[in-house]
């Protein structure tokens, strides 16, 4: 009887002991965020959005400039904290970590990041890349508007900018080849460096193990499957989508046009950046037969429409409202945008990802 009542007694301790580690398990398998950041108002709603759903998976206020966030990470991945009544936003690529940051808003560059082995990676990237991205931002925005006598030689500073950003990202993809944050730097570098998306399949198979896995590795991989598509001197494959008032627009039905397809979103910085360029060039040409078909990979009606209006973009603009899981989007394998083709009114693509004055150069070469 005496032991039948200690062997329940240590079942229940034992009970115990697992329920206690069944639950600290699940805590430690769970995002923590403790931010500690000077110079945000108290009161600040600090959320947490998921960079891949573009959604709020966790939000705070600041209570005597800290805050904690939490979210279950099923993929190592990239989120941003975004701040009410601010535009500062702060990324960070990481697990399911217990990350601390602390720092200043206003010196973003000195925020410190502890406890995500993810995030420290991601700032090696950043550090190393960061200036060589500028660099090279710099000089084509230089040529972009620079003198005849002076072109040539920015290209050349140019190309030399691209080579040398190019063997930065294998260089560190080959020292961080298991990591996913590898596999997110080579999806945000395709869309400005020829080179990478040009051998984005070589880049590609440096990496293995965990960062060939996840949402991340998808998108490259769903892009690899659709690399044959979209080749300057073939024609692009038909696509219907609808437009903001739910009538169908296929592609199709603009041939006879020069038509510049227009991957971009009014979340995205650069595309808003670009769009200038692609009013100016759509003024020119509109009256020889060209015009614009923007494929938006937003989510929010209101929002592309506002976009729209604002930016002063008067052509046909489609959208299914599915983010980065636009389905015209992933038939092309966009991975980044401002994305887009311009094809000649057989349909033929004759240019694609054009920038700046570069599409009115080659509509300038192509309508006569």
């Amino acid at each position: 009887m005496e032991s039948d009542i200690k062997q329940n007694k240590m079942k229940k301790v034992i009970i115990g002991i697992l329920a206690f580690l069944s639950i600290s398990q699940i805590q430690a398998q769970k995002l923590q965020i403790n931010g500690d950041i000077k110079n945000l108002p108290e009161g600040t709603t600090v959320s947490l959005i998921d960079g891949m759903a573009n959604k709020v998976v966790d939000s705070a206020k600041m209570v005597d400039g800290k805050f904690k966030l939490s979210n279950q990470v099923t993929d190592p991945g990239i989120y941003v904290l975004s701040f009410s009544a601010l535009q500062a936003k702060i990324p960070v690529f990481v697990d399911n970590d217990q990350l601390s940051i602390k720092g200043d808003i206003k010196q973003p560059n000195l925020i410190e990041y502890k406890g995500s082995p993810t995030q420290d990676l991601y700032m090696v990237y950043m550090k190393a890349l960061t200036p060589k991205i500028e660099s090279l931002y710099g000089t084509k925005s230089l040529l972009a508007s620079a003198a005849s006598n002076v072109k040539d030689s920015l290209s050349k500073q140019v190309e030399a900018k691209e080579v040398d950003l190019t063997n930065a990202i294998s260089n560190l993809l080959k020292s961080n080849n298991k990591s996913p944050v590898s596999t997110l730097f080579l999806i945000q570098t395709t869309n400005f460096v020829p080179y990478i998306k040009d051998h984005i399949s070589d880049l590609y198979a440096i990496l293995e193990g965990s960062a060939k896995k996840g949402p991340l590795a998808e998108l490259i991989e769903k892009s690899l499957i659709t690399a044959g598509i979209g080749k300057v001197g073939t024609v692009l494959p038909e696509f219907k989508q609808n437009d903001a008032n739910g009538k169908s627009v296929s592609l199709s039905s603009l041939r006879g046009k020069y038509v510049l397809i227009d991957f971009w979103a009014s979340w995205c910085g650069p595309c808003r950046a670009e769009n200038p360029n692609v009013v100016k060039a759509f003024n020119t040409y509109k009256s020889k037969g060209f015009t614009v078909l923007g494929v938006s990979l937003d989510q929010d009606k209101t929002k592309w429409l506002d976009a729209i209006k604002k930016d002063g973009l008067a052509w046909t603009h489609v959208s299914d409202l599915k983010y980065w899981n636009n389905a015209v989007a992933q038939q092309f394998g966009i991975q980044s945008i401002p994305a887009n083709f311009l094809i000649d009114p057989n349909g033929v693509i004759i240019g694609k990802d054009l920038r700046g004055e570069e599409l009115e150069r080659v509509l300038a070469t192509s309508i006569k």
